[in-house]
């Protein structure tokens, strides 16, 4: 048995896997830092509206999904170890600020096994790298929908109204929201495949065309959701939260998730995987997702199509439905020829 396990686990974690994990907790504070600096930057200049907004977005979310994290923790050590205060305290801290950071020292005490030929610490750590990467994943999924897009949002909203706003920070943020806000899906759905057994790994071909269309579906709701926020704020504001409970009611309807310890925190999780399909579609449940990805991407493009003819400029509206139309393509193209397995043509 052991033999079999160590056959099914032993070079799992590659050397790109600890690399990119690397970068992603370094990448994690260095945004923290960068957002907490724009929102400096808007009380130095005295826009104090765009300062409490900033805040806001970056306090809010903190504490939703510290208080997610929080649970994940207490639910997986149920029937172990009691629970201590100042050790919650500190993963709790460590995660808000390098979120991929114990996932990290998984990795690399792997790798430390694997060269001293220590099968059965090779096994152990590898299931701690899996049920950790399955836990940040699940946040690191809340973390760039609550937190990271909404402040983009914003930022890109405020730029659309007074374009001579964008600076080379800002526009150094941008692009790393959008690049990091991509791979946290494509890394939230590799690790979902990781911790079940009976699916293969995506190959780094399709990494990438995965990567290549949700960067285009991010790209363009972002820049549709920001401009239309940028001429009417509360309006635009009222519509994402009308998106949000009733994806969120829907998907505690059908799905019926089991995230929490009651119905009502089931049903908060669901409000916030809402706030990720205001963006993207991401499965909540195992199973077939043919269907869900139809009706969801034509109710995006009907949302997108009605917006750029009523009041979004040519130049623009050709941006944001040329975006959509080509990360359509590429998911067609990732789950004929890419996808792993042998339900890759039907979903």
């Amino acid at each position: 048995m052991e033999n079999i396990e160590t056959a099914a686990f032993s070079d799992q974690i590659t050397a790109f896997s600890i690399v990119m994990t690397a970068i992603s907790a370094f990448m994690r504070f260095i945004t923290i830092l960068m957002n907490w600096y724009l929102a400096f930057e808007y009380w130095k200049t005295e826009s104090y509206t765009y300062c409490h907004w900033t805040i806001s977005s970056i306090l809010l979310p903190m504490i939703l999904t510290t208080l997610i994290y929080s649970n994940v923790l207490i639910v997986s050590n149920l029937g172990k170890k009691p629970v201590i205060c100042a050790d919650l305290f500190w993963k709790l801290v460590l995660s808000y600020l390098f979120r991929d950071a114990t996932t990290l020292n998984w990795t690399l005490k792997y790798n430390e096994a694997k060269k001293r030929g220590d099968k059965v610490a090779q096994i152990e750590c590898y299931h701690r790298y899996l049920k950790e990467e399955c836990n940040v994943g699940f946040i690191r999924l809340f973390d760039s929908f609550l937190e990271s897009a909404p402040q983009k949002v914003l930022q890109l909203a405020i730029v659309l109204r007074y374009i001579k706003s964008l600076t080379y920070l800002r526009a150094l943020t941008f692009l790393i929201y959008f690049i990091s806000i991509a791979w946290c899906l494509v890394a939230y759905n590799r690790s979902n495949r990781l911790v079940q057994l009976d699916k293969y790994d995506i190959e780094t071909k399709g990494l990438v065309v995965q990567f290549c269309f949700l960067l285009s579906f991010t790209a363009s709701r972002t820049i549709c959701i920001a401009y239309m926020a940028s001429i009417f704020p509360m309006e635009t504001f009222a519509a994402c939260i009308l998106h949000i409970l009733l994806c969120g009611t829907v998907v505690f309807i059908v799905d019926t998730p089991k995230f929490g310890r009651s119905q009502i925190l089931n049903y908060i999780l669901c409000l916030t995987f809402g706030a990720v399909y205001i963006f993207i579609f991401t499965p909540v449940s195992d199973g077939p997702t043919k269907y869900k990805y139809i009706i969801y991407l034509s109710l995006c493009f009907l949302q997108n199509l009605f917006t750029c003819i009523i009041w979004i400029p040519l130049y623009l509206a050709i941006l944001i439905n040329g975006f959509f139309i080509m990360g359509i393509a590429l998911m067609i193209y990732y789950y004929l020829k890419c996808h792993p397995g042998i339900t890759s043509a039907v979903f």
